[in-house]
């Protein structure tokens, strides 16, 4: 177990080094614009999603962010495991099944944490500190992630519009 940690800090101590000051503010190449929202309660978890669904993407994450803005939020798919070294602001993150369950909710995951995962999950969800108390997500819940124009003309509402 130990070896695992320190290997995993390691790597993320590489990325950290190597990431250059990103701007605040969503990806500006995600297009089309996501949203995220949480169909068991109804409301929207993330209006400016970013999806990372590449190693690169997944890898880059948050990591050169000062801060991120209500609403804002980000989906590395696949991941069932984060880390926090080289961040400078604290993430809720928010573990999915691959039919967008919500398996596993870590709250306030502070900068310089090693390690928070599921064995469980499938996707990660990532999302400033504090939104998993403010929209009330549970385990249980089903999410959905699609892009901004499905969601304004109201498709998608079924389970099936995950991407």
């Amino acid at each position: 177990m130990a070896w695992r940690c320190l290997g995993l800090w390691l790597v993320a101590a590489a990325c950290a080094a190597g990431e250059p000051a990103a701007a605040n503010g969503p990806d500006p190449k995600q297009d089309p614009p996501m949203i995220c929202r949480n169909l068991t309660k109804g409301n929207v978890v993330a209006s400016e999603l970013v999806v990372a669904d590449t190693w690169e993407k997944r890898r880059k994450g948050f990591l050169g962010r000062t801060s991120i803005l209500p609403g804002e939020g980000m989906l590395l798919t696949p991941c069932f495991a984060i880390h926090m070294v080289g961040m400078k602001f604290a993430l809720d993150v928010v573990f999915l099944d691959r039919d967008m369950r919500v398996v596993g909710i870590d709250k306030n995951v502070k900068p310089g944490t090693l390690n928070s995962s599921c064995r469980k999950a499938h996707s990660t969800l990532e999302l400033p500190a504090g939104t998993v108390a403010a929209k009330h997500i549970e385990k249980g819940d089903v999410l959905q992630v699609l892009r901004a124009d499905e969601a304004a003309k109201g498709k998608g509402a079924e389970k099936g519009g995950e991407k």
